[in-house]
């Protein structure tokens, strides 16, 4: 059974994602939590805050394979 990424990893592995979206795409949604749309922009701030949201956000991200 594969090993599940710790949230830092998660985080770490987000924040180079990040890095990479260009700066015109950074408000487009990348994530819905609890029927909320979040852009790039906005998934960061609550990554970056270490968020209940933004753990979801990386969960989520995560299992759709985004995050490798």
């Amino acid at each position: 059974m594969e090993k599940r990424p710790s949230i830092e990893e998660l985080r770490s592995r987000f924040f180079k994602a990040y890095a990479s979206v260009p700066l015109t795409l950074r408000d487009e949604i990348v994530a819905i939590v609890g029927n909320e749309p979040l852009s790039w922009a906005a998934a960061n701030i609550e990554v970056k805050g270490k968020t209940k949201k933004g753990d979801e956000i990386l969960n989520l991200l995560a299992e759709i394979g985004m995050l490798g």
